[in-house]
């Protein structure tokens, strides 16, 4: 990097020129080195010093003019350099200008026409220093990246392809420069079928197909490069190897269909459980656990939502494994000390379950499907704002299955009767759309037990 006083190496082979250019330089406020009076002593104290502009007479003494060495320095150290000269004729000036000047002064000259000449000299080094170290910022970070990075022109030729690019394709860069993108980067929709894909979105998945047949699951972006007035200058493409992803996605689905399996078997393990003490309800949570999901659905409940509503449905009444078989098989009417105990299941249900980690709030579903909108229910009295949405369907659903029902006690009501009665309840203690709900789906006929 240039230091803060620019420094400037003197090529002059005339030693009262060398010393009046000297003398000029300093009082105009520049380091001074040199002078060199040939081409091959300028060389040397370019490598050696490493000056900011060279000013360089084109005639020198040696087997090196200064047309040669201002070409060996931009060559070797990309070093900007002013030509001295008293010759302006037009081959002079085409050689000069092969060598890639920063620009003439013409002797003689003025004060102001060297300091001129010296500061847009600077100014053009500092800029394509600057824009030479950005190229390679850009570059080592293109070549760096993950991912593949294509660009072709408006014609759709490829321009640039980074390592990850030759790499994800299988093609070398040297193979893919100059050709159409299109007939390189060929993919299909990621479906398992064979049909070409109608065109990338933003961002996009699909299948890359390899020259060598393979397929590589791939996620990839177009984007259009536009200059600064909007003009389309061409197209990058950006493109990721999403194997390893989708191996982990896949693994990831088959954990948790299993561990979904796995609680399913659990939730109908304890059904069983419960229901094998009591053969007049075999069957009740299941039918309970239906009705309930359907009309979670009619609700407009999410599909995990209504899982969840479902899952609670068929282990609602567990807690009854703690009451005695005679009482739940018992032919007459309860009492008030039995009742007490049937009531503690909903309580004892929670205790069972509040402690596994179900993805959905089971437990409290199991605790809250007595209770009723008025706050007659129990075991806690809840009004309908506290309980869950969840609580207020299983609640509709278990009392028109237990009213379908037979039990020891009495003898199973119509359907029409069921409903009726519970149309009485609605809004008092029912849920009112949850009452609206059920009249529907059996109105429609979309459900039956």
């Amino acid at each position: 990097m240039a230091s803060e006083t620019p420094r400037i190496l003197i090529v002059e082979d005339e030693a009262v020129v060398a010393l009046d250019l000297t003398r000029r330089l300093s009082r105009l406020g520049y380091v001074v080195y040199g002078p060199a009076d040939s081409g091959e002593e300028a060389l040397r104290l370019a490598r050696e010093l490493s000056p900011d502009v060279v000013l360089m007479d084109i005639v020198l003494d040696g087997d090196m003019d200064g047309v040669d060495t201002a070409g060996r320095i931009r060559e070797e150290q990309a070093m900007p350099v002013v030509f001295l000269t008293a010759h302006t004729d037009p081959e002079t000036l085409r050689r000069a200008g092969g060598a890639g000047p920063y620009g003439y002064i013409i002797k003689p000259f003025e004060d102001r026409e060297l300091a001129a000449a010296l500061d847009i000299a600077l100014y053009k080094s500092r800029m394509e220093r600057r824009l030479r170290e950005n190229e390679q910022w850009t570059s080592m970070t293109l070549h760096s990246l993950g991912e593949g990075v294509i660009t072709a022109d408006p014609n759709g030729l490829v321009r640039f392809a980074n390592p990850m690019a030759e790499s994800l394709l299988g093609v070398s860069a040297a193979r893919l420069l100059g050709r159409d993108l299109a007939t390189l980067y060929k993919t299909r929709r990621d479906t398992g079928e064979c049909g070409l894909s109608d065109g990338p979105g933003p961002r996009d998945v699909a299948l890359l197909c390899r020259e060598d047949g393979s397929c590589l699951p791939v996620e990839q972006t177009f984007s259009p490069i536009v200059d600064d007035r909007g003009r389309a200058l061409g197209t990058v493409l950006v493109f990721r190897d999403i194997s390893r992803r989708r191996d982990g996605e896949r693994a990831l689905r088959e954990s948790v269909d299993g561990l979904r399996r796995a609680l399913t078997e659990t939730v109908n393990a304890l059904t069983v459980t419960s229901e094998t003490r009591d053969p007049f309800t075999a069957g009740h949570q299941e039918r309970v656990s239906r009705l309930a999901a359907a009309l979670a659905g009619e609700l407009g409940f999410s599909d995990e939502e209504r899982e969840g509503v479902r899952m609670a449905g068929l282990v609602h009444d567990i807690g009854k494994i703690h009451v005695p078989s005679e009482i739940l098989t018992k032919p007459e009417a309860l009492s008030d000390m039995e009742m007490g105990i049937v009531r503690d299941h909903s309580t004892v249900g929670f205790d069972i379950l509040k402690d596994v980690p179900f993805p959905w709030p089971l437990a409290r579903m199991v605790l809250e499907h007595h209770e009723r909108c008025d706050g007659s229910g129990y075991p806690a009295g809840l009004r309908r704002e506290d309980m869950h949405p969840g609580s207020r369907i299983l609640a509709v659903a278990d009392v028109v299955e237990a009213m379908t029902a037979h039990r020891p006690y009495r003898s199973a009501w119509s359907l029409e009767h069921a409903l009726e009665e519970l149309a009485k309840g609605r809004g008092v203690l029912y849920d009112a759309d949850v009452v609206d709900a059920c009249l529907s789906l059996f109105d429609r006929g979309d459900f039956r037990f």
